[in-house]
């Protein structure tokens, strides 16, 4: 079968309106790609866990000290999970203050020849991204501050200084720019884990 090109709607649970992606990977893309694309594409530090799950099963590292786990998310390509136009894959990513995030399949087309390298590509979005340890309910807290008096009422902790944040501050080209190359250092943080 030829390669195809899957666009997803990503969206961060609670907050859809705000802070969201529209993206387009390659149906040969494995699911801890999938989740680097995610935590890239919405800003984060990547220094936590994370895992799927797709219609009941999960998938997540491959080290069952970690996490309870169907299968190794790295053994599995997305054309492997067989998914329908509007089914959802769930990512969890920080088991502590646990970030989710919905990813809705929009769009199945046959891939362009040649185009291989073009994705991943981000083709809409809203929202900077979110703050590494802020729940949801603390994220809207901060952007209703944001609405309301223009910035937050204190320094955020950020980027690992304080330093001002806003939601609204989302640049679509400068992401696309960025994107491969934070995907590339964010999968060689994980590999570690993925090695033991």
């Amino acid at each position: 079968m030829a390669c195809q090109v899957y666009t997803f709607l990503i969206t961060y649970d609670g907050l859809e309106d705000q802070i969201w992606r529209k993206a387009e990977v390659s149906s040969n893309y494995r699911l801890d790609q999938l989740g680097y694309l995610v935590l890239a594409a919405f800003d984060t530090m990547a220094y936590h866990l994370f895992k799927f799950r797709c219609r009941g099963e999960i998938f997540s590292i491959p080290d069952e000290e970690y996490l309870d786990s169907d299968y190794d998310m790295m053994s599995v390509r997305l054309k492997e999970l067989n998914l329908q136009i509007g089914e959802s894959i769930q990512m969890n990513y920080d088991f502590g203050t646990t970030q989710t995030f919905h990813i809705k399949l929009l769009a199945i087309e046959d891939m362009i020849r040649g185009w291989g390298n073009h994705y991943p590509y981000l083709l809409d979005g809203a929202g900077r991204g979110i703050l590494d340890d802020y729940s949801s309910e603390d994220l809207q807290e901060l952007i209703d501050q944001i609405d309301r008096n223009g910035c937050t009422d204190e320094p955020i902790y950020y980027k690992e200084r304080l330093r001002p944040w806003d939601y609204r501050h989302f640049d679509l080209e400068l992401d696309n720019a960025l994107l491969k190359g934070k995907i590339m250092m964010i999968a060689d943080c994980y590999y570690p884990f993925w090695e033991d």
